[in-house]
């Protein structure tokens, strides 16, 4: 049988230290862009995904990156994202990984929207003039998503705020966006997604789009 869950006081307590971090995050620098590209809404047992999320830079010297990552269940609440990626200019990194673990204990049920934590590790690489620099990162991002009927189909539009701690050989950061963006469902052979990753502190303000091809263990990718 199905579970469902509602906002209790407990759930405010656990978002609380999250909050609380983001508002005593610090000031500096960092060369990395922190993107979501994901809703709150889970994959099924023996349902996985791939995909590609390519993204352009407004800020910090500009450039572009792309990502390719794979998702797949872990248990009833949780899925988990693999990510590899590259990127150009000034304002991006060289190269990119991320492991992910998204935890959503509360679906979208009726009219209450679907609200999760995603918990990342993130290794980043930059060179520039012969010098590279590592970067380090654990990441926290509370999701927030709603399936809802428009005039172009069912679209999914969800929010996120990163929190980062960021550590490199030169400086420690903490670094904070906000994530605005949605995912066009009306296709179940693939999905579309945009979203506006708001720079708040220590990262760079971007545009990304993602693009998710599902396929199941036995029959394959979706047509």
């Amino acid at each position: 049988m199905t579970k469902y869950y509602t906002l209790t006081p407990t759930f405010l307590k656990i978002m609380f230290p999250f909050v609380s971090l983001f508002l005593l995050s610090q000031t500096g620098l960092a060369n990395l862009s922190l993107s979501l590209s994901e809703t709150a809404e889970l994959i099924k047992e023996n349902q996985y995904r791939v995909g590609v999320a390519p993204q352009l830079l407004l800020e910090g010297g500009g450039g572009s990156n792309v990502g390719v990552f794979f998702d797949l269940p872990v248990e009833e609440e949780m899925n988990a994202r693999f990510i590899i990626g590259s990127g150009g200019g000034s304002g991006s990194v060289d190269f990119w990984t991320t492991a992910s673990v998204k935890w959503v204990p509360f679906p979208d049920y009726q009219n209450q929207p679907a609200i999760g934590l995603r918990g990342a590790i993130i290794y980043a690489r930059k060179a520039k003039e012969n010098i590279k620099e590592n970067f380090y990162a654990l990441q926290i991002t509370p999701i927030i998503s709603k399936i809802v009927d428009t005039r172009w189909g069912k679209m999914n539009p969800y929010f996120g705020l990163p929190l980062t701690a960021i550590y490199n050989n030169t400086k420690n950061v903490m670094a904070t966006q906000f994530i605005i963006g949605s995912e066009w469902l009306e296709r179940e052979d693939f999905q579309l997604g945009a979203e506006l990753d708001l720079n708040l502190s220590n990262t760079n303000t971007a545009l990304t789009l993602h693009a998710n091809f599902p396929f199941d263990a036995n029959l394959g990718f979706r047509k």
